[in-house]
């Protein structure tokens, strides 16, 4: 049988009735309130890798959680790479990429019970030709290129600004460095 006008009339009325009513009282539904009412929350991280500003590829991401090594990535050769991260955990991304110098990003993915929506995380890494750094004190080369964490202004992962300027001063101090 086909439906007609009249059949779908009520129908559409029906529907629009309701949006409209969902619309009028000004909340959008969500489906939990709470992160304890499902299972699987993790941060989604959306990173793309450089080399020179060219996209990276044949780069390896490996990751650790609380120091303990989940394995390897083998990007794809567009210079992205994509990952999930359980909540309330700690987590290492190392990047390498033979003959260039590895980066590492540390993540805390601990955020407020009461928060169940949030963006992605953007994450750029710029790798950088190792013989820059052949002369340098390799001290500051051990340390995370950034720290992400949850930002309550915010509402999301950020990575922090403070530290991300001081690394990056450390690391042009580096590449002034020159042979002795």
């Amino acid at each position: 049988m086909k439906p007609t006008m009249r059949t779908l009339l009520p129908c559409l009325f029906i529907v629009l009735s309701t949006s409209l009513m969902a619309q009028k009282n000004g909340k959008s539904k969500t489906l939990v309130d709470t992160r304890n009412q499902a299972e699987g929350w993790y941060l989604p991280v959306k990173g793309n890798v450089t080399e020179g500003g060219a996209k990276a590829k044949e780069f390896t991401i490996h990751v650790f959680q609380e120091n303990k090594d989940l394995g390897e990535i083998k990007a794809s050769g567009k210079g992205a790479f994509s990952l999930e991260l359980d909540l309330d955990n700690f987590y290492s991304i190392h990047i390498s990429k033979e003959g260039y110098q590895d980066k590492l990003v540390y993540f805390d993915t601990h955020m407020p019970e009461q928060q169940v929506a949030y963006p992605a995380y953007i994450c750029n890494v710029n790798l950088e030709a190792a013989d820059k750094f052949k002369h340098s004190d390799p001290f500051y080369l051990d340390f995370p290129s950034a720290i992400v964490r949850w930002n309550d202004e915010l509402k999301g992962f950020y990575h922090s600004e403070n530290y991300l300027s001081d690394i990056q001063v450390k690391m042009a101090l580096l590449e002034a460095q020159v042979e002795p």
